[in-house]
Formats: C-alpha cells, structure tokens, sequence
C-alpha cells in the first residue's frame, strides 16, 4: 500500500522500515511494517522472493540524491518507488522523475509507474519547500529527517519551525507528510505517538547504522 494523501481519520501512523538484509526484512515484517524500503546493497532475489510471499507489499529503493548513479540498479529490482534522501528542491523531485521516465521506458514499464518520496534533510529543503508543490505527479509523500537536520541546525526551535513548513508543503502538495526516526532510540511508542501528534501520516524507520541522508560531494 502507497502512502495516501494526508487523512483526517485517527487511524495508527503507518511504518516503512528500511531493510539490510533478509533477517531485517522478516522481522520489520513480523512487527508490522506495511512498507519496506531497500538500498542498492540487497541481493536481487531478496526482493523477488518478498514479492512472491507478499505481493501486496509496497517496496521502495533508497536513492541517495538526485543524480546517485545506483538508480539502474535499484530500478532493476522492480521497486514501487523511491525513497529520495536530501531532497532540497522540487527541481530534485522533477528532475528524478525525468529519470524514473528513462529507466521505465527502458524496461517496459507504463510512465509513471514508479513513486517517488521526497526526505528534507537540509536547510536549503526547508526553506525551499513550497518548491516540491506541482513538482512532479509521482510525489506521493514529503519528509523530514531532523536528525540530519539537527546536525546542521543545532536548536530545537529551528527544528520545530521545520517539522511545521515540511507538513504545510505536503498539504499544499496534496501528498502524505512522513517522518524518519531510528530504530530504538527513536521508535517508542510514545515517539510514534508524538509523530502522529505533529501532523504526520507516515515514519520511515531505519536502523541505528543506517545513513539515510548522504550528502552531497562539496556540498556544505
């Protein structure tokens, strides 16, 4: 199932896990997840065989930005979607799509088969957030990754200001605000709750080894 657009109903915030390996798939599977995300590292019959089990199961690719040269890989692997780390632009958002379009046409794919998750992770992404509004139609969700954010930020003001414009631009966007926290130390319940309390639909959770915002080269 694809992150629907923001809801109104109270209904339990909604998990994507990233995964390493199949141990991590089966247990990301086993408390619940109802969306798994992968990285370029995962072997290609892992994906097949959570396809073959689960065929309901939406399953995204991690992209590390815009231009990550990984994209064939990950593509090859059939993903629904794609996880985009430091996004800093709707241009990012568009100019992945205009990728997402080659990589379709090359393997048989209808255009627009593949989605497309926007993570903040920047300042630049934050102040330029309206920019992800009409960026492309395969936006279906907006995300903040405030821990990378607070490495550049240090103020949990900033931070709070930040969580408010990235859920102002997906409802401008018309698409699901997520949220990315850490397995065990960010993954209470009562962290959860307090996602779902900030207006947000969805949480990417990922394990503490993980990086899920690279930076760019030079990029500062």
């Amino acid at each position: 199932m694809r992150p629907d657009s923001p809801r109104s109903e109270p209904d339990a915030v909604r998990r994507a896990v990233v995964i390493a390996d199949a141990a991590s798939a089966a247990a990301a599977l086993a408390a619940g997840a109802d969306a798994l995300v992968f990285e370029a590292g995962i072997p290609p019959g892992l994906v097949a065989d959570l396809r073959a089990r689960r065929p309901d199961l939406t399953l995204y690719a991690t992209l590390g930005g815009p231009d990550d040269f990984g994209l064939d890989v990950l593509m090859a692997q059939g993903p629904d979607g794609v996880l985009l780390c430091d996004a800093r632009s709707g241009r990012d958002v568009a100019g992945l799509g205009g990728r997402l379009a080659v990589c379709e046409a090359q393997a048989g794919l209808p255009d627009g088969a593949t989605a497309i998750l926007a993570v903040i992770g920047h300042p630049l992404g934050v102040l330029d957030a309206r920019s992800f509004a009409g960026a492309s139609p395969r936006l279906i969700g907006l995300g903040l990754d405030a821990t990378a954010l607070a490495v550049v930020l240090r103020e949990t003001g900033a931070l709070a200001q930040a969580r408010s414009l990235v859920r102002l631009a997906a409802a401008a966007a018309g698409v699901a605000a997520f949220d990315m926290v850490t397995e065990g130390e960010d993954c209470s319940p009562e962290r959860l709750a307090a996602v779902q309390q900030n207006g947000f639909d969805w949480v990417v959770v990922r394990a503490p080894a993980s990086v899920a915002v690279r930076a760019r080269d030079g990029a500062g």
